[in-house]
């Protein structure tokens, strides 16, 4: 039985080893890993990167939105996302490369390791992550769940630990800051037809450089803090 009981968990061991790109207790499917924040942060922790990573993205999905979320079709909705970026848009796979859900579930959706696409740019994308959150937060629509605030706030936090970034204007961004014709980044001076409202006019309070020093960034500083500590 000893015997038994040690050859077993050698082998559970090695699978660890050999398979880091699965966190335990994660849903997989096709290429996408389901997680929540905290399996995210085992995951993001155990595995090795070989793009140059310094710059973390927040978007909005504004369709499919909340209407669109029953609390269990969270692949479905990645792999409409996916056919509608290849077949619509002529991109390679998804454009984000993680994606949050209402429930506060996060998906690994496009390998780390290759560059996100998408109507931010070049600039951005090239040595950027993106977060693709689920729903419309334009004021108005969605508002936000405790939940997936939570779980955005906690990976921004992780991601910038992992990544060696400090919340700022340079290391976390948002699409509604890039020209979506020249892919420059304009911060709050772009021209309304020249620029997205992602990741959402309502998104913590707002989407001006302003409001992510005031209202965003604090919270990813205090997370890291209470990450770091643990």
């Amino acid at each position: 039985m000893k015997k038994n009981l040690i050859f077993f968990s050698l082998i559970f061991i090695m699978m660890i080893t050999i398979f880091p790109s699965r966190a335990l207790g994660a849903a997989t499917h096709g290429q996408y890993i389901l997680m929540t924040r905290e399996e995210f942060k085992d995951w993001l922790f155990q595995n090795k990167f070989t793009r140059n990573i310094n710059l973390i993205q927040q978007h909005h999905t504004w369709l499919p939105s909340y209407k669109q979320f029953y609390g269990n079709n969270h692949f479905k909705m990645l792999e409409s996302m996916e056919n509608f970026h290849v077949k619509q848009r002529g991109w390679k796979n998804i454009a984000q490369n993680l994606t949050t859900f209402p429930d506060g579930k996060v998906a690994v959706s496009r390998p780390f390791d290759v560059a996100p696409e998408g109507s931010i740019g070049p600039i951005a994308n090239t040595t950027g992550i993106m977060i693709e959150n689920v729903g419309n937060f334009d004021i108005g629509h969605d508002v936000m769940t405790a939940e997936q605030k939570e779980t955005i706030v906690y990976i921004t936090a992780a991601l910038s630990l992992r990544f060696g970034l400090t919340p700022s204007i340079d290391s976390i961004t948002y699409h509604h800051w890039w020209n979506v014709k020249t892919g420059e980044r304009v911060l709050d001076r772009g021209p309304d037809y020249n620029v997205k409202t992602c990741p959402g006019t309502g998104f913590f309070g707002g989407n001006s450089t302003t409001d992510a020093i005031n209202n965003f960034y604090p919270l990813v500083s205090r997370k890291i803090q209470e990450l770091s500590s643990k």
